[in-house]
């Protein structure tokens, strides 16, 4: 039997409160940037899911747009994003308000049905609140909207930045500790701070000093980085796939010259290297999927900077605080590309060797390569000097410094070899076999 009209209207009024995952009444609803709302466990449980296969993910894609959200906290920590995402009170609201009773008078145990709703105090009011809440000097600048209208409001952009530990409007900027805070931490949390100075000051410092314009072109160079590597790691996967298509067909063009047993070993082989491709593309996909996070990333904070100008001066520094502290931690965070050489000697003992009970294993050498290192198995090498006392030595590994010293791990000898200037400085004796040398930053 087809609905009523009226049935289809309250349905249509009550769907706008469903949260669009679990299709339930909102529970603790939070927004996107995108303006979409879901419930918090089903937003949290979106994002694990989605970031599961990404190394050190930065983002993810809202659910219903699919536009990308940044991390709004730690990089490469999913699972406290959600507590950072802004609760939609309007929705919050509606969801646990479920009569039609003016909020006012019930507060004073009366029960007078609701004509209109305020979208400041986020409360139900009837006729005659209406005329003493538009009459009184607090509120009187408020907008209220009928409450039939009430599901069809979006949410606000918030064009104020609020100081986290007073609930207060941000004003200035601690730049010892490149923190956000209002009239009242200035006056204890910063007061033994050197540097605190108006945000609006610091916005417009920002944009003359062209300290936006430096990150941005930062950002854009790291993107330049991320998308040559991503386009290494597709043609890696054309390779891995050309790659394993030969060597399957010159393994299938000796079966035939083979005795009638040798067709199961090679299934076998075949097997095998199906397994192995299987695994080395599904490294590179995931290696793929982290790059285009952190080009989407690049690509929307560029665009933040870019239109500096035109946004508010609190959110400017705020965007800036965060794309800088970000941007800071994805370029800290080492990105390891793949290197694959495949090759087998399936052909050659198919060839050679008739008696054979097994083939040999594809071979698949596989190692990370940070993005924007040098590949020493690629790169054109030439010989500089030759460091002294390290020709007989049993070298195993080593290191350059910051300064451009040199530090060898000589295992025979049991110490380490300290360069500077292509000369002998000292010989640091150790207590065990050193293999390698690495230089650890702080």
């Amino acid at each position: 039997m087809a609905s009523s009209k009226a049935e289809t209207l309250d349905y249509a009024k009550e769907i706008k409160n469903v949260c669009p995952i679990c299709f339930e009444s909102f529970k603790t609803p939070r927004y996107l940037p995108c303006f979409h709302t879901f419930c918090h466990n089903c937003l949290s449980s979106y994002i694990l899911s989605t970031c599961k296969s990404k190394e050190n993910p930065v983002g993810f894609p809202c659910p219903l747009c699919r536009q990308f959200v940044p991390a709004p906290s730690s990089i490469g920590e999913p699972e406290k994003w959600t507590e950072l995402i802004l609760v939609n009170t309007i929705v919050k609201t509606m969801c646990e308000k479920k009569d039609q009773f003016c909020d006012a008078c019930r507060r004073a145990d009366e029960e007078e049905v609701a004509t209109d709703w305020c979208k400041s105090c986020l409360e139900s009011l009837c006729l005659s609140c209406v005329k003493f809440h538009k009459r009184s000097a607090a509120s009187q600048n408020h907008e209220l909207i009928p409450v039939s209208d009430k599901d069809t409001v979006s949410v606000a952009i918030e064009s104020r930045v609020i100081c986290i530990d007073h609930n207060a409007p941000a004003k200035y900027l601690c730049v010892d500790h490149e923190e956000l805070c209002c009239a009242e931490c200035v006056c204890t949390k910063h007061r033994k701070c050197n540097q605190v100075d108006e945000i609006e000051k610091i916005a417009d410092n920002l944009i003359q000093s062209g300290t936006l314009k430096k990150l941005a072109q930062e950002i854009l160079k790291h993107n330049d980085v991320l998308l040559q590597a991503k386009t290494e790691g597709e043609t890696t996967m054309k390779h891995i796939d050309e790659t394993s298509d030969n060597i399957a067909q010159e393994s299938t063009d000796l079966r035939d010259k083979l005795v009638r047993h040798i067709n199961g070993l090679l299934e076998i082989h075949l097997d095998d290297l199906a397994k192995k491709v299987k695994r080395i593309k599904e490294k590179l996909a995931q290696f793929d999927d982290t790059v285009t996070d952190r080009q989407l990333l690049m690509t929307q904070y560029s665009q933040i900077l870019t239109d500096a100008e035109k946004t508010h001066p609190p959110i400017l520094v705020q965007n800036y605080l965060k794309i800088k502290r970000q941007f800071k931690q994805v370029t800290g965070l080492c990105l390891y590309k793949t290197s694959v050489n495949l090759h087998s000697e399936a052909s050659k003992q198919l060839s050679t060797i008739l008696d054979t009970f097994s083939l040999g294993d594809v071979k698949v050498e596989a190692k990370s390569i940070p993005i924007g290192s040098i590949d020493f198995n690629c790169a054109d090498m030439k010989l500089v000097c030759e460091l002294p006392e390290s020709g007989g030595c049993d070298i195993f590994g080593g290191c350059f410094l910051d300064n451009g010293d040199i530090v060898l791990a000589d295992c025979n000898y049991r110490h380490c070899l300290f360069y500077s200037n292509r000369n002998l400085v000292r010989q640091i004796a150790m207590t065990g076999n050193p293999q390698d040398v690495i230089a650890w930053k702080q």
